[in-house]
């Protein structure tokens, strides 16, 4: 009799043992499931971010920089009336790689620049003082990363990018293929007006972005010339 109690005991004891091993392993199948679904939409959730703060970046140093320049010809409006470069619209800033000769110091050092960085700009009615990183208007923001510097222009060409440009505008562009970078320029883009905004997803040297380059381009002043979002010739005044 005794016999036959242990043998009922163990073989209740290996059924339980083998039913706690299919639980285990249940669990284990739920975990792996979980597991992929979490780092599905943590990806997802991650390019959302990544798109997020890089839309509020463009948008918060667009609205520096624009500040910055509007500050300059608001507090000095009488510009630099010995500025002759062909196209310049006064009083607003110089691109900072102009050759103008009214564009210099009093030791008759040039100021001008190799590139058009925003950070370069300098202001004609206040001495040519830099309008960003002197004591006109602060600091510009580092530059978002995965991006070129900001560029500024005050033109009237024939081509630029392969389009006619007439204006003063500031822009930033990237080679990078990121799809958060189109994504980030896209929502910005959408919360102005198209004369105000010109966004090329993919420039090809001939619809005012330079090739392989993606460009977000702010006007402070749009006259005649640029592109729209569909590349036809822009309407605005």
């Amino acid at each position: 009799m005794l016999n036959k109690i242990t043998h009922f005991l163990e073989i209740g004891a290996s059924s339980q043992r083998g039913g706690a091993l299919i639980y285990i392993l249940i669990a284990i199948a739920l975990l792996a499931a979980l597991t992929g679904t979490f780092l599905n939409s943590g990806g997802q959730g991650t390019r959302t971010q990544n798109t997020f703060k890089l839309a509020t970046e463009l948008n918060s140093q667009s609205r520096v920089i624009r500040s910055g320049i509007q500050d300059c010809i608001l507090r000095y409006p009488e510009g630099d009336d010995a500025i002759a470069e062909a196209g310049y619209i006064d009083p607003y800033p110089l691109r900072p790689s102009s050759t103008d000769p009214a564009y210099e110091d009093d030791t008759n050092t040039a100021y001008t620049v190799a590139n058009n960085n925003v950070s370069e700009i300098r202001c004609p009615g206040a001495d040519y003082t830099k309008v960003f990183g002197e004591s006109l208007s602060g600091f510009l923001p580092p530059t978002p990363s995965l991006m070129d510097p900001w560029v500024y222009h005050n033109i009237t060409t024939a081509s630029y990018s392969g389009i006619p440009m007439e204006g003063v505008f500031f822009e930033i562009r990237s080679n990078k293929s990121d799809p958060f970078i189109a994504e980030a320029r896209a929502k910005v883009d959408t919360l102005y007006s198209a004369c105000e905004v010109d966004y090329q997803a993919s420039g090809d040297g001939a619809n005012g972005c330079v090739d392989g380059y993606q460009c977000l381009r702010f006007w402070i002043i749009r006259r005649s010339g640029g592109p729209t979002t569909d590349g036809s010739p822009n309407p605005c005044p």
